[in-house]
């Protein structure tokens, strides 16, 4: 019975450390594909754009002129990777396009 035991145990922890070599690779970061490249910049771009419009408009100060300043930072980080063709996830990317409050 003892021997039946270990031998099941032992079948079961091979299997326990083998299974992660099936499971495929964890952390790899997912990118946007060469053809949203363009239309990525563009969106990027535009919301650059708003953001520096915004903040002339509102004349913002302060707090307001910081957030601004580095939402445009952010926005210009992604934009200065997509065109080197460094990875860029798409979560990145949505996160970066909403909306900031002026």
């Amino acid at each position: 019975m003892k021997v039946r035991t270990i031998g099941v145990l032992s079948v079961v922890g091979v299997a326990m450390s083998i299974t992660p070599i099936w499971a495929g690779s964890v952390g790899l970061q997912r990118s946007i594909s060469p053809s949203q490249q363009p239309a990525t910049l563009a969106q990027l771009e535009a919301q650059q754009e708003q953001v520096s419009r915004n903040a002339l408009a509102s004349n913002a100060k302060g707090p307001q002129l910081l957030r601004s300043m580095d939402k445009q930072a952010q926005l210009q980080g992604l934009i200065n990777r997509i065109q080197s063709g460094q990875p860029v996830s798409p979560d990145e990317i949505d996160q970066a396009l909403q909306r900031t409050n002026p």
